[in-house]
């Protein structure tokens, strides 16, 4: 965990002095990104990578210019220090800003130091946002990054005079919500249709070479779950699992590590796609079980290359000695194919990478470990869960060839770009031609595709926000309105329904807490009814006040409704408490304490009352959604008390049963 440190500026520094220190803090006392991080341009903490390279020169994945000093000291301090105070798992945004930032300073006063910044600064900056950068998400994200920058200089380094800056970049639009036209291209575009995706369906089940049963077999995964192309190259061999659901039935569920900092989850497979998962995982395990098994070699292995049955001198040629060229094609499966075609790789690849003319067995080794053993190995990315030889999607080196045979010393996962460009008919490895839309056109995917489908799918039967988000693997249920490409039409017809639908019955507004009128509980007033933990209260709190300081078991005013088990649950907990307090009060009448025969009379008549309600509403021939109460006799007001104390009317009974109490059907 990295130190937390709040950096305050001392009184009568001036802004050089502060940065100097703020610099300082930063650079010796914090630990972010590694303690020894600070002399490189490249930092890395987890997931997180922050490259302070400038926008100005060419910027790369693997090519980068630093930014310029004295700069760069301060976006490194304020990265880490930012990070220290908010781990995010991205700093992309914050890079964004300072090399705008940095652009805008070299442009404007031909220095890059953050202490020549001015208004005018400032607002260069956001153009040089534009010009960098070409999306409105991107601006609108790199804006706000921008006003955090501006704002921590002004209260850090005081004496500047900053004036106050807002983003000129306001929050893109959400097109999936739009009602415009941008709105529906947005969704059309996003939205495959129902025949392109049971073409896929089809094209799955009649695949039979190895070429269209690996690609459908990615492709059906990304249609049972809703996925991430990068989430289904991601999983283990073992990723099926049977597991109970909530209500005990066994479910199949494929062991995922969801993307974008979701980590590892359950995703549970529709019944109906159970078969369907199985037969892909299937022939998936089945066309990398010899890839697995050359990077289970190469790992247990280091140093000696795996010779397979074609080589004729696996027990006789040394792993130093020169091989023939027979034995060097045999050696690297170049069985087919002319001799100019198996001569290549031979002559030319392998001779330069080893820098002479021959090629023993230990150089091959060295140049499969190079080819084929990425930076994350063993494993097959950053996360650092799945070892290569786990790994579902795994396949060798020219497994789909149709000229030369797979190298069985190798293994290789796909990319997304080699996926996509299975789903698309503008490229040369199309699976899907000769299937069209229903308008004619060429049918085409991307394999984020189904995970939009899927989402909208959900939306139009109904799964709950929640629901949905876990299952996808996303962060924020508020996350899903990005895949929903539901019509406005089509949501307006539903809210419509909501509303002018049949009204649902009492009882189950009362489940789900809608409003209840006054009306409907028996008593002639308008308003609605006020919930309590036991039923509903219809009592006029803008006359009085509650009278019976919410014992609402023994008030008139209070009604309780047949059918809902969790008010009847808290009635019985109610009764078994005030039993226990009956039976206290009557042993401390027993024990002669002062004034416990009263409490023996209140718990009385509140226990009775309980007992009564909680039978009526356990009594199978009383319907659900019956109105109970108990008679006005039973609760008689302040002044009816007076009028039976003077002998003016007459008492109530003073026994209490289940037909006293009146009953109303709603």
């Amino acid at each position: 965990m990295s130190d937390v440190i709040q950096f305050v500026p001392r009184a009568g520094l001036d802004a050089k002095e502060s940065l100097d220190e703020f610099i300082r803090l930063t650079r010796d006392d914090l630990t972010a990104f590694g303690v020894d991080s600070w002399p490189h341009d490249r930092w890395r903490q987890g997931k997180t990578v922050a490259v302070f390279a400038t926008q100005l020169q060419e910027l790369t994945p693997y090519r980068y210019t630093p930014l310029a000093q004295p700069f760069k000291d301060f976006a490194k301090a304020y990265i880490r220090y930012k990070y220290s105070h908010m781990p995010v798992v991205s700093v992309q945004y914050w890079l964004q800003a300072l090399r705008c930032v940095e652009a805008a300073l070299v442009h404007s006063r031909s220095k890059a130091d953050v202490l020549l910044l001015n208004g005018a600064v400032m607002d260069l900056s956001a153009e040089k946002c534009r010009e960098f950068y070409a999306s409105e998400d991107g601006y609108h994200k790199t804006g706000l990054a921008l006003v955090a920058v501006f704002d921590f200089c002004r209260d850090k380094f005081a004496s500047l005079g900053l004036p106050q800056w807002r983003s000129p970049f306001k929050k893109p639009t959400i097109l999936t919500e739009d009602l415009g036209e941008a709105g529906r291209e947005h969704r059309e575009g996003k939205m495959p249709s129902n025949a392109s995706m049971l073409a896929l369906a089809d094209f799955f089940a009649g695949a039979t070479s190895t070429h269209t049963r690996f690609y459908s077999s990615i492709a059906i995964l990304l249609m049972a779950t809703p996925s991430r192309i990068s989430e289904v190259l991601s999983l283990p061999v073992g990723c099926i699992g049977r597991e109970p659901d909530d209500s005990g039935v066994d479910r199949m569920c494929l062991r995922w590590i969801a993307a974008k900092g979701k980590g590892g989850m359950k995703k549970w497979v529709l019944p109906v796609m159970e078969d369907v998962v199985v037969e892909a995982v299937s022939r998936l395990e089945e066309i990398g079980r010899s890839a697995r098994a050359a990077a289970r070699f190469a790992f247990e292995n280091p140093g000696v290359y795996m010779r397979s049955a074609e080589c004729s001198s696996v027990d006789q040629v040394g792993d130093d000695a020169p091989l023939s060229p027979n034995e060097l094609f045999a050696a690297l499966n170049l069985g087919r194919g002319s001799a100019k075609e198996r001569g290549v790789p031979a002559s030319k690849r392998l001779q330069q990478f080893t820098g002479r003319g021959d090629v023993t067995y230990r150089d091959l080794a060295r140049f499969v470990k190079q080819e084929y053993e990425g930076d994350d190995w063993p494993f097959i990315n950053t996360k650092k869960v799945v070892r290569v030889w786990d790994a579902l999607c795994l396949h060798r080196e020219c497994e789909f060839h149709s000229d030369f045979e797979p190298k069985s010393f190798s293994w290789r996962l796909p990319t997304a770009n080699e996926v996509n460009a299975r789903l698309n008919p503008e490229k040369g490895v199309y699976l899907l031609a000769g299937l069209k839309e229903a308008d004619g056109t060429p049918i085409k995917l991307t394999t984020h595709q189904p995970r939009h489908w899927l989402s909208t799918m959900s939306e139009r039967a109904g799964m709950d926000d929640f629901t949905l988000a876990q299952w996808a693997g996303r962060a924020k249920p508020t996350d899903n309105r990005h895949y929903d490409h539901r019509s406005p039409e089509e949501r307006l017809s539903e809210a419509r329904a909501l509303i002018v639908g049949d009204s649902p019955g009492l009882l189950e507004r009362f489940k789900n807490r809608q409003p209840v009128t006054y009306q409907e509980l028996g008593v002639d007033r308008l308003g609605t009814a006020k919930a309590t933990l036991y039923g509903m209260c219809t009592h006029d709190y803008a006359m009085a006040p509650c009278m019976k300081q919410r014992e609402c078991m023994t008030c008139k005013e209070h009604r309780c409704i047949k059918g809902d088990h969790v008010t009847l649950d808290r009635i019985r907990l109610l009764e078994a408490q005030t039993q226990i307090l009956l039976e206290k009060a009557q042993q401390a009448h027993v024990d002669g304490d002062f004034g416990a025969d009263r409490w023996v009379d209140n718990h009385k008549w509140k226990l009775a009352h309980t007992r009564t309600m909680r039978i009526l509403l356990e009594e199978e021939s009383v319907p659900d959604g019956a109105v109970l109460r108990i008679p006005d006799g039973h609760d008689p007001s302040p002044v009816r008390r007076a009028l039976m104390d003077l002998g003016l009317i007459e008492a109530p009974s003073g026994t209490l049963d289940a037909a006293s109490i009146p009953v109303r059907v709603a």
